[in-house]
């Protein structure tokens, strides 16, 4: 928990500069794309799955399975969260926004993400006094991720094992 509230607070600090280029670098971007025919989106998706969206994942399974090596996991992933944020931000959506959300709340949930990819496919149940549930709960504060959130919320009222008492979310 301790490791997502500092990525929460280095997010709200590099919000101030990000925020502003994030006009710019989507317009700039967002006009390469559709000159090369959007044809330059498949650099910018291998970028983001190869630097971040693995070594997040992977970080974040580690992070989970073997406890001693929580520290050094989060020196690593803290920066890495952030950057792939940051990259996320300023890259055009090109009317992908739902994968924009998700591949911010991706990030935001880091060391949980794994967790939260699990619960995704209904692989794992979580609880109302689940870590993960704390920081998904944190996350939606913000009003877009909240709203894809809730589409996620839907599918997990609509499981059986919500249905049974052995999930509980309190987002």
């Amino acid at each position: 928990m301790f490791t997502n509230k500092i990525i929460q607070i280095l997010l709200s600090i590099t919000a101030i500069i990000v925020i502003p280029i994030q006009a710019i670098t989507t317009l700039i971007l967002g006009l390469l794309v559709r000159l090369t025919f959007g044809l330059l989106l498949i650099p910018l998706s291998a970028i983001w799955i190869v630097l971040f969206y693995a070594p997040l994942l992977g970080l974040s399974y580690v992070y989970e399975k073997v406890f001693f090596l929580r520290p050094f996991i989060s020196i690593l992933g803290i920066p890495l969260a952030v950057l792939g944020d940051s990259f996320v931000a300023l890259i055009p959506s090109m009317g992908e926004v739902e994968s924009r959300y998700e591949k911010m709340i991706i990030c935001q949930t880091f060391p949980y993400t794994w967790r939260y990819t699990q619960i995704q496919k209904d692989k794992i149940k979580i609880k109302k006094n689940n870590e993960l549930n704390k920081v998904i709960k944190q996350i939606s504060k913000v009003k877009v991720l909240n709203e894809h959130l809730g589409k996620l919320k839907i599918e997990i009222y609509a499981r059986p094992s919500y249905a049974k008492g052995d999930c509980e979310i309190d987002w």
